[in-house]
Formats: structure tokens, sequence, C-alpha cells
């Protein structure tokens, strides 16, 4: 494995711990009793009375703010989430872990892209722009990126544990 793959997984954790403490912290007063995950309660919302609900509760400058750090830490999780797997890419010579790893940096782009249309539908419908549709959109979005993201995250788990693995067996 190369230095520069070496530096940039270092500095692309950085940029994903960096901005998700930053838009933790900005948007903290949105996390309550009853909406406890904050602005992910938003992204999740399938209904109107639901939506609505939320911005009750919610100071909207909060929300809008929150949501464009959001697009700030699209950048970030996705630049690690492809160093991440160059880095296993570099290290593991499987050919279903490489040609899954492949695939993997692909789903990351398509992840980003199903945020970037959650926080443009969520930005609307702060405005007050939405329909059942739009908010159907906006948790289909959320889910569908929700899942990517958990597949990328077993990905790079199962591939640290068969790395420790490797490295405790015998050579």
């Amino acid at each position: 494995m190369d230095m520069e793959t070496k530096i940039k997984w270092r500095w692309s954790l950085l940029l994903v711990l960096l901005s998700g403490a930053i838009m933790q912290f900005q948007g903290r007063s949105l996390k309550t009793a009853l909406n406890p995950i904050g602005i992910v309660d938003l992204e999740l919302a399938d209904t109107a009375s639901e939506l609505n609900a939320l911005l009750a509760n919610w100071d909207k400058d909060v929300i809008r703010l929150n949501i464009w750090i959001d697009f700030l830490f699209i950048i970030a999780y996705t630049f690690f989430f492809i160093q991440s797997i160059r880095l296993i890419l570099a290290n593991h010579r499987f050919n279903w872990l490489q040609q899954l790893g492949k695939k993997l940096i692909v789903l990351a782009y398509v992840a980003a892209i199903l945020d970037v249309i959650e926080n443009m539908l969520m930005l609307a419908s702060i405005m007050g722009h939405y329909s059942a549709g739009s908010i159907i959109a906006t948790s289909s979005a959320a889910t569908l990126k929700f899942s990517i993201i958990a597949i990328i995250l077993i990905y790079l788990i199962g591939s640290l544990l068969l790395t420790l693995k490797s490295k405790k067996s015998p050579s």
C-alpha cells in the first residue's frame, strides 16, 4: 500500500469526524425526547402530519443550517467511504473482495446523490413547498441512502475483521 493512499484515508477520516461533529453540535436542539435522532426524523418523515409536527417543534433556521452543513458532510463521508474501500483494495487480493469493493465505490456515489436529493426536498419542505409525493420521495431517498451506507459499513467492518483474523493466523 502506498503512502498516498494512507494519507488520503487519514484526511478523509479527519474530515468525516470533523464535519459530523459540527453537524451534531449545530443540530443538537433538534434532538428531543420525542425526536431522539434529530434531523434523521425529518429525513424519514413519510406523512404531511409527521413533517408538520417536526416543523412545529423545531427552529426552521436551525434545520436549514443543519441541512446546509450536511452538504459538506456528504462530501466528507463519500470521500471517507471511497478512501476506506481503496485502502481495502490495496491490502486484500481476494477477487470477490476486490469486485465487491469496486461496486461499493459506485454505490457510495449513489448514496451521496440520494442524500443531495433528500436535502433539496427537505429544504423545499421547510419552506412549505411539499406534497404527499415529495414527502414519500424524501423518506424513500433517505431509506435507500441509509441502506447503501449500511452495506458499505458491513463491507468495511467485515474487511477489518478479515484483516485482523489473517494477522492472528500463523504464517
